[in-house]
């Protein structure tokens, strides 16, 4: 990545666009309101270097109706504080994209392999937008595991051809990759339990888990690390004793807002190992 964060996150539109920031360290106050909890999965040795972090996926990625800057431009932020180095950004991610038209940028857009190839650390956060057509089958019928376990499996095949894509423009390396799952590949909280009840939660429960299984073996496979991010919005526990994501996401249901932000970035902060 030149050292490359790579975050997929997947809900993002097809194309090439990107944004580029750049940040500076903060002071020692703000390293300790923005690391406020301990990294409990070292992944991530840092050179004493400008970084550049890239971002790739779908419209969490992107910061969708977050009303902030962003998973990439927070998290460069945070990492120039914490590390007291120069960091640069790039965010390649797009509404609406699913894994295999992120492949398609890899393989065949000069501007998203020359991006990649240069980054230092790259955030991936990809899948859930594959997984779109079983939620509308499950809407009109019925999705039972027998439907969506063989489009979540294609999801993680091919997030394993994006990671091989990735480590191939990185001249060889696997290091410095970071790959979320999703609290939710659909939507929740308020909205979900308005729009399809109790029982669409709990099913979509089981797709996520699923999705984040394959999500977590294509990352750990490739050398990557798998980043949790239902933790962080719903809590330890699956049922009733999860914690409501309500207020962590955007008033859509489906994106995290300002808040989620924060906590997505501070969850990957946590696995990069600045020492």
């Amino acid at each position: 990545m030149r050292w490359a964060v790579v975050l997929v996150l997947l809900l993002g539109t097809a194309g090439c666009d990107s944004t580029t920031s750049s940040f500076a360290p903060q002071s020692a106050r703000t390293v300790a309101h923005s690391t406020s909890r301990s990294a409990t999965r070292p992944s991530l040795r840092l050179p004493h270097r400008t970084l550049r972090v890239v971002g790739l996926g779908d419209s969490v990625m992107v910061g969708t109706n977050c009303e902030c800057p962003g998973i990439v431009p927070e998290y460069a932020a945070a990492l120039a504080t914490r590390t007291r180095q120069h960091v640069t950004s790039t965010n390649l991610a797009l509404n609406g994209k699913v894994t295999s038209e992120v492949l398609d940028d890899l393989r065949g857009d000069a501007t998203t392999q020359r991006t990649v190839s240069r980054a230092d650390l790259v955030l991936v956060t990809i899948g859930a937008n594959d997984l779109l057509p079983q939620l509308e089958e499950w809407q009109a019928s019925t999705c039972d595991a027998a439907c969506y376990t063989g489009p979540v499996q294609q999801m993680g095949a091919e997030l394993g051809r994006v990671l091989d894509a990735v480590e191939s423009l990185r001249g060889g390396r696997r290091d410095g990759v970071l790959v979320t799952d999703y609290w939710n590949v659909f939507t929740d909280g308020d909205v979900a339990v308005r729009s399809g009840g109790a029982e669409q939660v709990d099913w979509s429960e089981d797709v996520t888990a699923a999705a984040n299984r394959a999500i977590c073996q294509a990352a750990k496979s490739h050398g990557a690390v798998c980043v949790d991010l239902v933790s962080p919005f719903k809590g330890a526990f699956r049922g009733p004793q999860q914690t409501d994501p309500t207020d962590l996401l955007a008033p859509d249901g489906d994106h995290p807002n300002a808040a989620g932000v924060a906590d997505i970035v501070r969850s990957l902060i946590n696995a990069t190992d600045t020492r």
